[in-house]
């Protein structure tokens, strides 16, 4: 029988446990809550974070920004009159030339300022980057896919065979949470003498039949050939040599009775293999 070990990608503490050993399970049923309280703190602050980036600059600010730029501006245009005297006070030699020079360079850093000032405004006109955007909504999905981690949930329909944890457990990354068995998935493994192979074929049926039930046959498909041979397993007995390499084949059994069990054995007829 196949089995599926299902486990959290992330630690935590387990709060609640919503499943008993045995007990079948469907897919998508949650198994065990893991506590998540610094997530959601998290995801709290990241969905402000976008809520505020989606909102965009305040009326206020933009307005705050603009009164700035013009305020820059003005003290420009002063600095460049007052420059401009300078250089006719100093064509008459009203001024030295190291004053004219320190006009001038005023006048040139109040225009670099300005043009910042200008880029604020804009930018705030603009609004929001599309890049900023899309890495707080990539944050808030990251941690989403934390959360949903939180729940551990049958990934099929199932039964829960062993349960590995308790109620306040403290769980590492990856810490095995429940074991679960597919109980309409059994297989049985048999093999056959290199001479049978040619009168078997993928897809065909076979029947079976279990100790516990010797009146009743169940319905085998064969599913896997081995393409290479080996030497039959100690446990599992055959009419031919023990010593004789063999091939594996798998069966695939219908259980919907639910009746045969992991570890059954079975009788495997082959029914167009002479006698």
């Amino acid at each position: 029988m196949d089995e599926v070990h299902v486990a959290p990608r992330i630690a935590g503490r387990v709060e609640k446990i919503f499943a008993r050993e045995g007990e079948r399970l469907v897919a998508g049923q949650v198994l065990v809550q893991l506590e998540a309280f610094e997530l959601r703190a998290r995801r709290d602050y990241v969905a402000a974070q976008l809520a505020e980036l989606q909102q965009g600059p305040r009326v206020e600010e933009i307005e705050a920004a603009k009164q700035d730029w013009e305020s820059q501006n003005a003290q420009l245009e002063f600095a460049r009159a007052d420059a401009k005297r300078s250089q006719d006070l100093l064509q008459t030699r009203t001024i030295s030339p190291s004053e004219a020079q320190r006009t001038a360079a005023n006048a040139n850093a109040l225009e670099k300022t300005a043009a910042a000032a200008r880029q604020r405004y804009e930018m705030l006109r603009e609004g929001t980057r599309p890049e900023r955007l899309a890495q707080a909504r990539a944050q808030l999905e990251e941690i989403d896919a934390q959360m949903r981690e939180m729940q551990i949930v049958a990934p099929s329909d199932s039964v829960l065979e062993i349960l590995s944890v308790k109620v306040g457990d403290v769980l590492p990354p990856n810490r095995e949470v429940a074991t679960l068995i597919l109980p309409n998935y059994l297989w049985v493994r048999v093999y056959i003498p290199q001479p049978w192979l040619g009168y078997i074929q993928l897809g065909e049926e076979v029947p079976a039949r279990a100790d516990s039930f010797r009146d009743q046959k169940f319905k085998g498909t064969i599913e896997q050939i081995n393409r290479q041979a080996e030497f039959t397993p100690r446990n599992v007995q055959t009419v031919e040599d023990r010593i004789r390499q063999v091939f594996g084949v798998k069966i695939r059994l219908e259980n919907r009775d639910d009746k045969l069990r992991a570890g059954m054995s079975v009788d495997i007829t082959f029914p167009n293999v002479p006698k």
